[in-house]
């Protein structure tokens, strides 16, 4: 196989191969600090459950993969990242 090829393999709970016979992959961008004002404001304020539900919401649209960023100088990015992970790893529908 040539590296064009290559199924591209993620796992959460589930695996997700996206592979040559695989049509678009909708990657959520709404769990991300930079990228959406309201998830930023809900971290911000360390209401993490209600951020959850705006991970659901985008795997209830259609999402097949989530893009979490947690990078900006005025939180812990590390901590809560990982209390936001641990919160989504108990959510079988998300994680």
């Amino acid at each position: 196989m040539t590296p064009e090829s290559l199924p591209l393999c993620l796992s959460g709970t589930d695996a997700y191969v996206h592979g040559p016979g695989s049509t678009f992959l909708i990657i959520g961008e709404r769990s991300n600090v930079g990228g959406s004002p309201r998830f930023r404001k809900l971290i911000k304020e360390d209401r993490l459950e209600e951020a959850v539900e705006v991970a659901r919401q985008q795997v209830s649209n259609g999402a097949n993969v989530i893009d979490i960023c947690f990078d900006d100088g005025l939180i812990d990015g590390v901590a809560m990242m990982t209390r936001f992970l641990h919160l989504l790893q108990g959510e079988p529908d998300v994680a």
